[in-house]
């Protein structure tokens, strides 16, 4: 992505602020259009010789009276300024182009300014200083800066690094020290992951929707069109009906601490993909399950979901946990080859975020990462969560190869990741 394509300068305000029968006290300020209230004041104040208001004085920032910078409203606004005047009138106009490099604040108009000159009676110790335009223009520059490049919002969903800006990849990035961050972008460039395909896209390949649904498959058919009795315990799916199911599928407990119980995998994932739902005593097929059963994308989607769904925060409801992150890029890139390996994969990538504890406020406040360094501190809070992934994995898994990672489960994987 060509970054300059995006890139522009914050545009300006000008406000004019004036006094009746007083031409000397009216001023042109120039300020960015997302300027707090108070810079104008302070721009006003210093422009007549009267100090800033300070953070501790009783007229401080917090207590400046409120201008509302929207200019097409182009009504006259009239504030109290302490110092100045009880009323003092406020005009908004523009907006106005600036040039990167020009003071942020600056003094458009200085109005009838007063030819005072010090006098030695008074002495530059307690005068009011005449208006010198760039004496006070330096001031301004100093106090509040320089007209910075920002970038649009558009540059973040369109990254340079290539990752889409909803993928939870980017928050493991964030957590990340430059060098770690370079050698897990070139990792994913490599595995194909960053240029992966669309979850939509991965749902038109047949073979994968085939291999991912064939335990849902054969569930429903084990269910049929009549459905079956509720279990009168536990309220829902007889755990002997999904048992038939696994028997037909040729799944077969690994009995590894690791890998889930293959009647509790499906029941769950089935419940889980709405596959089947509660009807008068019985558990019957949803039309998303019949979608499931005949291969249909949506069916397939809303098994990404489930498995990019695990690990939610309650309180960040968009943010998934680091560690199932790892955890699915461990699948999808194929730097496991089994599920017991995948416990050890995720202390691997968790260590190399312990790597950049303690590295903040290394960007400026336009960076593109500024806005996510909370995020990425967003850890392993759910301990249970990498399993849950698991669970949904092996429920995927083709006949007669229970928990065996197979092409579609990192298909899967990957488009979690999406």
């Amino acid at each position: 992505m060509n970054l300059s394509e995006h890139v522009h300068v914050t545009w300006a305000l000008h406000v004019e602020m004036s006094v009746t029968d007083r031409p000397d006290l009216t001023r042109v300020i120039g300020v960015p259009r997302d300027a707090p209230s108070y810079w104008i004041v302070e721009a006003y104040r210093l422009s007549l010789g009267l100090e800033p208001e300070t953070p501790d004085s009783a007229d401080g920032p917090a207590h400046s009276p409120l201008i509302d910078l929207v200019s097409w409203r182009g009504k006259t606004q009239r504030v109290s300024i302490p110092g100045v005047a009880d009323v003092v009138d406020v005009t908004i106009s523009g907006p106005f182009e600036t040039t990167m490099g020009e003071p942020r604040v600056t003094v458009v108009d200085a109005g009838r300014v007063q030819a005072e000159e010090q006098t030695g009676a008074a002495g530059w110790q307690v005068q009011r200083p005449p208006f010198r335009a760039e004496h006070v223009g330096f001031e301004l520059a100093q106090r509040f800066g320089l007209v910075q490049p920002r970038l649009d919002p558009i540059a973040r969903s369109e990254r340079g690094d290539g990752l889409r800006a909803s993928s939870s990849l980017v928050t493991l990035c964030e957590s990340l020290t430059p060098v770690r961050r370079l050698a897990l972008l070139a990792h994913l460039e490599g595995t194909g992951l960053i240029d992966a395909a669309p979850p939509g896209q991965v749902a038109a390949d047949s073979a994968t929707v085939e291999s991912a649904t064939a335990g849902l498959r054969g569930l429903v058919a084990r269910i049929g069109p009549d459905g079956v009795e509720q279990d009168p315990v536990a309220g829902w799916l007889p755990r002997t009906t999904v048992a038939e199911a696994v028997e037909d599928l040729g799944w077969h407990d690994a009995g590894a601490s690791d890998v889930p119980d293959p009647v509790d995998a499906l029941a769950l994932l089935a419940r889980q993909t709405k596959a089947v739902r509660r009807l008068r005593g019985r558990i019957v097929v949803t039309h998303l399950g019949h979608a499931l059963a005949n291969g249909e994308a949506r069916g397939f989607l809303r098994i990404v979901g489930v498995v990019r769904a695990h690990g939610k925060e309650r309180l960040f409801p968009h943010g998934q946990l680091r560690a199932v992150t790892l955890a699915l890029l461990a699948v999808a890139d194929g730097s496991v080859m089994t599920f017991d390996e995948l416990p050890e994969a995720v202390a691997r990538g968790e260590a190399a975020v312990d790597e950049g504890r303690g590295h903040g406020g290394r960007f400026s406040e336009w960076s593109l990462r500024s806005h996510r360094e909370g995020d990425a501190e967003r850890g392993s809070g759910d301990r249970y969560a990498v399993r849950r992934v698991v669970e949904s994995l092996c429920a995927l898994s083709s006949p007669g190869a229970f928990a065996s990672i197979t092409p579609a489960m990192r298909a899967v994987a990957g488009a979690a990741l999406w």
